[in-house]
């Protein structure tokens, strides 16, 4: 099962010209991909999960069924540092997991560990300048 951060929830805003009803259905029919049609602006709101799809990927789809994303230099920022992220993400969920000593067993190490000063000189000879 996915973790929690794995699922992602994304905005992307086409040209005006652009028809966003059937841009949405061009993601729809992705699997794993939910994607609904903002009223308010010429944009699609969309799901979907991390390991199966990026938001490059869906941008990318979208640009070859024919529709264009604004491309703005604030737009290709925010699509550039959102790549950058699911990119670090998806190599993070790849890698094994790292096998991590409980808490107890290092307290149960310390617990064993002679602890004190180790060494037999005497403050009194500690005093002597030699």
């Amino acid at each position: 099962m996915p973790h929690e951060e794995a699922f992602k929830t994304r905005t992307i805003a086409l040209r005006a010209n652009d028809d966003v009803a059937t841009a949405t259905a061009v993601l729809n029919a992705l699997e794993g991909v939910n994607a609904r049609a903002l009223t308010d602006r010429p944009a699609i709101l969309m799901s979907y999960t991390l390991p199966e799809h990026t938001l490059a990927d869906l941008v990318g789809q979208l640009v070859d069924s024919g529709f264009h994303p604004i491309d703005g230099p604030l737009e290709r920022l925010r699509l550039a540092l959102i790549a950058y992220g699911e990119d670090v993400q998806r190599h993070n969920l790849d890698a094994p997991a790292i096998a991590v000593k409980p808490r107890d067993a290092f307290s149960r190490i310390y617990q064993h560990h002679p602890h004190g000063d180790a060494d037999e000189t005497t403050p009194e000879e500690s005093r002597h300048y030699r």
